[in-house]
């Protein structure tokens, strides 16, 4: 007779609760499926509302919710909105599941840095065996071969210009490793004389970059693969990585991937990439400000709009558009910038006035 539980611990074996493969060695993706048990032994629930809840769970033991810049811009003051959990009963779960998985989990991950959620999210086909979405996260293979194809590291050697302030200003928080007097300023509570401070002593700070400072956006970026591989095969290239997610889900898997691996300034935006105007999506752009929040606030207004009149008479469209044509400026409408990140801003208007 075949043994149930075998001895043999270097064998894959398969769980009595609905059958599920279970990895034969110790590592990060056998901590975070030993999570995932844990809350389905308590809640009871599907195994994708499972997979959500322990993202959660690692999401609260991050301090994602509270401060969502905590792991992008540590210097940065978050004087938003503080997001609450989405499944009501997740603070008494905390108190249900072992503390240690989850420390076991991050500690491992951390050793080896990957998108464990997203092998389980394939693996289980938690997308759903139809996947209308079209779910299908890369291969770790496929990955890499791909970031390597786009020689990141080779930007080390080449000449760029100067980034708009836009880019300057997430990137001033690079200056932490070098000890400037720039780490100490709050962003969000300048004085003038800091703001004409930080006019005066960012050439320093640039003078001691190799290269200028590059963005990298990927516009469907699921779990945070292509990102994850970015900045740990380039650790120390100066780059802001951006990227947009339309799954709620996926999303906030990348919030937890990117604050445990990242290590460059980040912001993911939950948005539908195809109806993202073209003025918004560079990375000067006011969109990235409304990034990284757990519970992602309306960004419809960076959508393109259509502007009116909706005939579908192609010969009156033909005559309106002869006699009044758009302009850019009718294409989308900017909105306010939240004050918590307007230092972009001064940072033009100081240039303008010195």
């Amino acid at each position: 007779m075949k043994q149930l539980f075998p001895e043999d611990d270097t064998k894959p074996h398969f769980s009595l609760k609905e059958m599920r493969p279970i990895p034969a060695a110790k590592g990060p993706k056998r901590a975070l499926l030993e999570l995932m048990d844990e809350v389905e032994m308590k809640i009871h629930h599907f195994r994708k509302e499972c997979w959500n809840i322990t993202i959660e769970l690692l999401a609260d033991y991050l301090g994602l919710m509270s401060n969502p810049w905590k792991y992008s811009l540590p210097d940065a003051k978050w004087a938003g909105p503080i997001s609450k959990p989405s499944y009501h009963g997740l603070q008494q779960l905390k108190g249900q599941v072992p503390t240690n998985l989850i420390e076991q989990y991050v500690k491992e991950a951390k050793a080896k840095p990957w998108d464990y959620p997203g092998e389980i999210f394939i693996e289980e086909e938690l997308a759903g065996r139809s996947n209308r979405l079209g779910q299908m996260l890369t291969p770790k293979q496929i990955v890499d071969f791909m970031i390597k194809t786009l020689n990141i590291g080779q930007i080390k050697q080449n000449a760029f210009g100067r980034p708009d302030e836009r880019t300057e200003a997430w990137l001033s928080v690079e200056a932490l490793a070098y000890e400037h007097a720039l780490s100490k300023l709050s962003r969000g509570l300048l004085t003038e004389h800091q703001h004409h401070r930080r006019i005066v002593d960012v050439e320093p700070v640039w003078e001691k970059y190799t290269i200028k400072p590059q963005t990298v956006l990927e516009p469907a970026v699921g779990t945070g693969r292509f990102l994850i591989e970015a900045t740990v095969l380039e650790p120390k290239a100066p780059m802001v990585l951006f990227g947009i997610e339309i799954d709620l889900s996926l999303y906030r898997a990348c919030l937890v991937n990117m604050a445990m691996f990242s290590n460059h300034p980040y912001s993911i935006v939950c948005a539908d990439t195809l109806m993202v105007a073209p003025p918004f999506c560079g990375p000067g752009s006011k969109l990235w400000d409304y990034g990284n929040q757990w519970d992602p606030p309306d960004i419809s207004m960076f959508y393109w709009k259509p502007t009116p009149p909706f005939k579908f008479s192609l010969a009156e469209l033909a005559k309106t558009r002869k006699e009044q044509p758009l302009g850019p400026q009718q294409v989308a409408i900017m909105p306010e910038t939240p004050p918590a990140f307007s230092l972009a801003q001064f940072v033009k208007a100081k240039k303008k006035q010195t």
